[in-house]
């Protein structure tokens, strides 16, 4: 079937909003980004081990051992950069060593549980803790602060030459307070204080006294009042704060050259441990989801069989407190279930909660419903679900929808004559050929049925078409489900009455 059909289906379901959902569990911005661009699964056995890596990370964060953080930042373009010969800034170095904790922290914590948690180990088994990288991380904490800053014993040089720097400054601070408490110049000094401009310290200066004090100006304030001047008497000791600072700088890139050059030389292993943490980050925003719904691990099969027990919508779980379960089945028996009862009863709710579910087991989510339940894998999913009008294209509503069945059929035909099986499909149809006569809208829905379960789909229709009723009763593969209304109350109760 077209990408744009299950595009369109997934769209009808809300499928990125329950993603965004999961994304919100997830504790760096690269986890949550791969969450909302979750991946879907056709494979059977690759989907029961990403199922039971949800499980096994509900486990271990429920355990004595606490889980390990996993916020951690994207290095990737720094590690990139500094592996094709770029200098890092010490900020960037910092993210590094926090990616590099984070992967031992999260390797240790693995090792620590492989025999209870084997399915997350084996995502967990590109992190390395090598000595290598330990050293690694340990000459990055030595040299860089916690905000980013290169501490001042990163090396006994640059300690050195911090401390004869603060020397020299406090000589020049000792020699301005002199200056600046001198009855000399009183009426030279707009202010009393000192300033840097250029990384030299200066005084304010009346504009019109300037000559009273020799020196050099550098900077003028923008009324034109006050100048900035540095005094002749200080200008060597200017010169050796620069001299100073300028080694102590020439110190820092070295520090961060050496350093980088290290991190280049761990490049793929930085890499690879980034793309890891993303997906256990992944693995425990589902965790943290399944826990938010309550939900469960299910069995999986790949015989398109469909059996919920005590099914709740998921986003309309995390919207409201009390939210009403069904059972719905779907078994070897039932290729087309129809849904009938009335407005606003539940019918396109229950539609959409078989849909989610495909599309959930599909990407390794647990399921809000009971652990007993058994969902099918569909590879293939098409949904025609609300108002499909577009005035865009000068198409009513009928329309909109009969282009829409039409484009299924044929994206079906082609499937089946290039030797595709679309047994596996699944197909929900939320009121179809509404909007025209009733009889002829009943008799088109009718012949539409017949045809997609004689292609061996599974389908799940709303309808409030009679003669759709009275056909789930007599053809064989078909079976009518209703909402309750209760009369006493004039309301629907959202309970599903299957056979009925």
């Amino acid at each position: 079937m077209a990408d744009s059909l299950s595009e369109k289906a997934a769209q009808a379901l809300e499928w990125p909003k329950v993603l965004e959902c999961v994304a919100q569990g997830a504790q760096s911005a690269l986890g949550a980004a791969r969450c909302r661009a979750m991946a879907l699964c056709n494979d059977l056995d690759v989907l029961v081990r990403r199922q039971q890596e949800t499980t096994e990370w509900l486990l271990l964060s429920d355990g004595s051992d606490p889980a390990p953080v996993l916020s951690f930042p994207d290095t990737r373009e720094l590690v990139e950069r500094a592996s094709k010969g770029g200098v890092l800034e010490a900020l960037e170095l910092r993210d590094c060593g926090l990616v590099l904790t984070r992967m031992d922290e999260v390797a240790r914590f693995c090792a620590r549980h492989a025999y209870e948690a084997p399915m997350v180990v084996a995502v967990a088994d590109g992190l390395q803790s090598t000595r290598e990288l330990q050293n690694i991380t340990r000459a990055l904490d030595a040299a860089i602060q916690p905000d980013g800053a290169i501490k001042e014993s990163a090396t006994p040089e640059l300690r050195r030459l911090t401390y004869a720097a603060q020397e020299l400054k406090q000589r020049m601070r000792e020699q301005l307070d002199r200056i600046l408490h001198s009855s000399r110049y009183e009426d030279v000094l707009q202010e009393s204080y000192f300033a840097q401009r250029e990384g030299r310290y200066v005084l304010p200066v009346k504009a019109d006294m300037r000559g009273r004090m020799p020196g050099i100006v550098h900077d003028v304030s923008a009324s034109g009042a006050t100048v900035f001047l540095e005094p002749r008497e200080l200008v060597e000791l200017n010169n050796s704060i620069k001299v100073a600072d300028l080694e102590i700088e020439r110190e820092v890139r070295r520090i961060l050259r050496e350093l980088t050059f290290l991190v280049a030389g761990q490049a793929d292993a930085l890499q690879t441990g980034i793309e890891v943490l993303a997906e256990l980050d992944c693995v425990q925003a589902k965790a943290a989801f399944s826990r938010r719904l309550r939900a469960n691990p299910v069995t999986l099969n790949d015989q398109g069989r469909v059996m919920l027990k005590q099914a709740r919508h998921p986003l309309l779980i995390l919207a409201k407190d009390d939210v009403v379960a069904n059972d719905i089945l779907l078994d070897e028996s039932i290729r087309v279930l129809v849904i009938s009862g009335p407005n606003t009863g539940g019918k396109t709710v229950t539609l959409k909660i078989v849909g989610l579910f495909s599309l959930m087991v599909r990407a390794g989510l647990h399921l809000p419903c009971a652990s007993e339940s058994e969902m099918a894998i569909f590879p293939e999913l098409y949904a025609d679900i609300g108002d499909a009008q577009d005035l865009s294209r000068d198409l009513s509503s009928f329309s909109a929808h009969m282009s829409q069945m039409v484009q299924l059929l044929a994206e079906s035909a082609r499937s089946v004559s290039s030797g595709v099986d679309i047994g596996q499909s699944l197909v929900l149809l939320d009121e179809p050929v509404t909007s025209t006569d009733p009889q002829e809208g009943a008799a088109l829905a009718e012949a539409l049925l017949c045809h997609l379960a004689s292609l061996n789909m599974k389908v799940v229709v709303t309808t409030h078409y009679g003669p759709l009723k009275e056909l789930a009763q007599t053809m064989p593969g078909f079976a009518n489900a209703s909402v309750e209304f209760d009369v006493t109350r004039l309301a629907p109760t959202y309970r599903l009455f299957l056979g009925v």
